[in-house]
């Protein structure tokens, strides 16, 4: 594999480092030193940010914190605070797509409200949530976590430039509540059944309840009532069915980075919590979940792309798009499998990529412009911003699911694990939803592209957002020559996840 040669040899040449952090550390806070880091630097920038621009501080804080992701092997200090949080070949698959959007964020934060200190001190102190939801092992230390990932981000998307931003804040933070009070719900349901909130442990504990002769109805009523809480509370969080109400006036309106880092970030953090809970807590029921899971997936895609066909403004397209690649995403969950499992994490690396990517730079548009993007400033982009026409014709391509980009990889690796265990109507249901969202993303390409322009004014967008949707473009394109860079280390965490 292409990241282990490039592990091994950074871990060979920081070796004194890693040296340094074994000697001087407790071995049970390891697993988590790279979180410490983060929020470290997030209260560092804080105090930096009072007097100059703590980018370059953030920046330092994120680069460190991936590197010791790479030095502190998680097969030997993986474990912290008891088994509380565990670093595994799953949670750093995730951690890396954590860290790739942070990185993005970062270089295009330099449009609105980049130089400010709360802006990075909350995004940094976010990233250590995120990372921590995607470790835990624990209910417990899973709602700690993800309180430590959503709070700060309630208040980076009120800090929007309109009034607007605060209406969104104020519905992204009502449904995320919500979300809270059903996780609660659930874990105490879990805790009172089998007197633990150890993910692992209620998933063996559940495992006897079913297998035992005497199969108490009680048990499993709690058990499937506390399975369908989680999936309604994540639902809510990630922006999937029911709970998807809040996502596009949340990302029109907050500022463009915070969009793409709620939309690359933090929903894919609650996409792995939720594997973890389904496949290791409630593996048992696997049968009773499945027709749920699936009945959310196809909602999901239905709902985002009828919807994202109706949207003139852009950044609302996006964000109902966003909706319905959630439920493409869900189709490698419902499925049930390892391949599954597999071709779900890989569509959340390509997403990442491909909608991070996609808000930072019709952002950048939107600070350049001075108003919403629609469809109308976009005709004869190609002719204006000629660099940023193609970047962002390639992100729709890929969105949509066409060669030669990633996201056409994805969506047949889910498509193909569908059809692997018979369940090619809802393969099917997904192609068909491929097709409709050709409405609204070849859209983009024909106003960019076959309209004449209004307008002949050059457009001159920031350097930062260009760069970062240009390095979010090579990934998905070297992903389509290349899956396996992904894939393979996916394989990896999907058979550890269900061993």
């Amino acid at each position: 594999m292409i990241l282990s040669v490039l592990a091994q040899l950074v871990r060979t040449v920081f070796s004194p480092f890693t040296q340094w952090l074994v000697g001087n550390i407790p071995a049970d806070w390891l697993g988590s030193v790279p979180v410490f880091t983060i929020i470290a630097f997030g209260v560092i920038a804080l105090a930096v940010g009072q007097r100059t621009n703590p980018l370059p501080v953030s920046a330092i804080g994120l680069l460190l914190t991936g590197l010791e992701t790479v030095l502190i092997d998680n097969d030997v200090y993986g474990s912290s605070f008891g088994g509380l949080f565990a670093r595994s070949h799953f949670a750093d698959l995730f951690i890396w797509i954590i860290l790739v959007v942070g990185f993005l964020v970062l270089l295009s934060s330099t449009t609105f409200y980049g130089d400010r200190a709360t802006f990075h001190s909350l995004l940094l102190i976010s990233i250590g949530g995120t990372m921590w939801t995607v470790m835990a092992t624990d209910l417990v230390a899973l709602f700690l976590a993800w309180e430590l990932m959503s709070m700060p981000t309630y208040v980076l998307a009120a800090l929007g430039p309109s009034r607007a931003a605060v209406d969104g804040a104020v519905k992204y933070f009502v449904m995320g509540l919500l979300a809270t009070v059903l996780m609660l719900f659930g874990i105490a349901l879990l805790y009172g059944l089998t007197g633990t909130t150890d993910i692992a442990a209620i998933g063996a504990a559940l495992q006897s309840y079913f297998s035992s002769p005497t199969l108490e109805l009680s048990a499993v009523a709690t058990s499937l009532l506390a399975m369908v809480l989680f999936v309604i509370a994540f639902g809510f969080k990630i922006g999937a069915f029911p709970g998807w109400m809040w996502v596009p006036d949340t990302y029109s309106s907050a500022d463009g980075s915070l969009a793409a880092f709620l939309a690359g970030g933090t929903k894919k953090a609650g996409v792995g919590a939720l594997m973890r809970i389904m496949i290791v807590g409630f593996i048992v029921v696997r049968l009773q979940w499945m027709p749920l899971i699936v009945l959310v997936s196809i909602l999901t895609m239905l709902i985002g792309n009828i919807l994202a066909l109706r949207q003139q403004n852009i950044m609302r397209m996006l964000a109902y798009s966003s909706i319905a690649m959630m439920g493409y995403l869900f189709i490698g969950l419902a499925v049930g499998t390892q391949f599954g499992a597999a071709a779900a994490m890989f569509h959340a690396f390509v997403h990442a990529l491909m909608k991070t990517s996609a808000f930072i730079l019709v952002w950048a548009l939107t600070v350049r412009l001075r108003r919403q993007v629609t469809y109308d400033e976009l005709v004869g982009l190609s002719s204006r911003a000629p660099f940023a026409s193609g970047l962002l014709a390639v992100l729709m391509l890929s969105l949509a699911g066409m060669p030669p980009t990633a996201g056409l990889l994805s969506k047949i690796f889910l498509f193909g694990s569908a059809i692997e265990v018979g369940m090619w109507w809802l393969a099917l249901i997904g192609t068909l939803n491929s097709v409709l969202s050709l409405g609204y993303y070849l859209r983009v390409l024909r106003v960019c592209y076959m309209a004449p322009p209004e307008d002949a004014e050059r457009l001159r967008l920031a350097r930062g957002p260009l760069v970062a949707a240009t390095l979010g473009v090579i990934g998905v394109l070297v992903l389509f020559i290349n899956p396996s860079i992904v894939l393979d280390y996916a394989n990896i965490a999907a058979s550890q996840l269900f061993g």
